[in-house]
């Protein structure tokens, strides 16, 4: 078990290590063991002073050429992360603070160099006549003795598939049948050929999760022939995907006055009302925001995060 230092025998061995010692040369000037110096040479002194916190990026790291230099970068070539473009330019300081650096200058990376404005995300979601319980718990005694028809495995379902970007929200593809990869690229094509949006289509990407329909190998010629741009997001990623948020609100709505549709046309009604219903401004600000989640996650190492 390695022994607890004093504060100045802690300062005694990362000064020794500053100065290029090794750990078994520090542990013999010091008199103590190679795996006390391994503990202590990477870990904070804790004092009684409160540690202040400040999460400005350093200015004398980064001036005004600095930014400059960034914005021409991303201009002129694709970023998979922020870490990339830092260590291409070759700049001082930590990969956090330039991260903060990015965020105060409002400069926002995306997974394959893509910037948020110009991505489109699309996913699938199946909806029933009845929502989840947490929809229903503020319903008196009464009110929570429901027929069997209005349990949780409701027999009424629809499977809609819809996509966001920033300034645009298509329209939904509403079936009674399965996604498979066929229904899916149809829903893609009609969807997204057939809509105006700003900028166009072909300036676009579509980042979708890596579901088996949406790589169907047959179906990828028709969705090529269409002129869409369609890349894929990595595995266990789906959560970051910003459409989940609003299908979220969508579900919100459906559901916000205990609703329970005992048909598919009351259902498939309420559905589009719900979505015509959600503004654009939301749907923005979520989309935007995932150049930040993308960062977040990347703190995290890939665990929950506040999003």
């Amino acid at each position: 078990m390695v022994p607890r230092l004093s504060l100045s025998n802690q300062r005694k061995i990362q000064k020794e290590r500053r100065k290029g010692k090794g750990r078994n040369e520090t542990a013999r000037h010091l008199k103590v063991s190679v795996n006390t110096v391994s503990k202590y040479s990477h870990t904070l002194i804790v004092t009684d002073r409160p540690r202040v916190v400040n999460h400005k990026p350093q200015s004398h790291l980064y001036p005004n050429k600095t930014l400059k230099n960034v914005q021409l970068a991303i201009k002129n070539k694709t970023y998979s992360s922020a870490i990339q473009l830092k260590r291409d330019l070759k700049l001082p300081g930590s990969d956090r603070s330039f991260q903060r650096f990015l965020k105060a200058n409002k400069i926002e990376t995306l997974s394959k160099g893509y910037l948020p404005d110009l991505c489109l995300f699309d996913d699938e979601k199946t909806v029933r006549g009845r929502g989840p319980d947490k929809y229903y718990r503020s319903l008196s005694e009464k009110d929570t003795q429901r027929p069997e028809s209005e349990s949780r495995a409701h027999p009424i379902k629809l499977n809609i598939w819809g996509c966001v970007g920033v300034g645009f929200k298509s329209n939904l593809f509403i079936t009674e049948e399965n996604i498979n990869g066929r229904i899916y690229t149809d829903a893609l094509i009609n969807g997204l050929t057939n809509a105006q949006m700003d900028p166009p289509l072909d300036t676009r990407v579509l980042l979708s999760d890596n579901a088996g329909w949406h790589k169907n190998k047959t179906e990828l010629p028709r969705i090529e022939l269409a002129n869409i741009s369609h890349k894929y997001l990595p595995p266990l990623s789906s959560d970051l995907n910003p459409i989940e948020h609003v299908w979220a609100m969508l579900t919100t709505k459906l559901y916000e006055n205990f609703e329970v549709y005992d048909t598919i046309d009351s259902l498939r009604k309420a559905i589009v009302r719900c979505w015509k219903s959600i503004p654009q401004e939301s749907i923005d600000n979520i989309v935007l925001s995932y150049g930040d989640r993308l960062l977040e996650c990347y703190s995290h190492e890939g665990k929950m995060t506040k999003y």
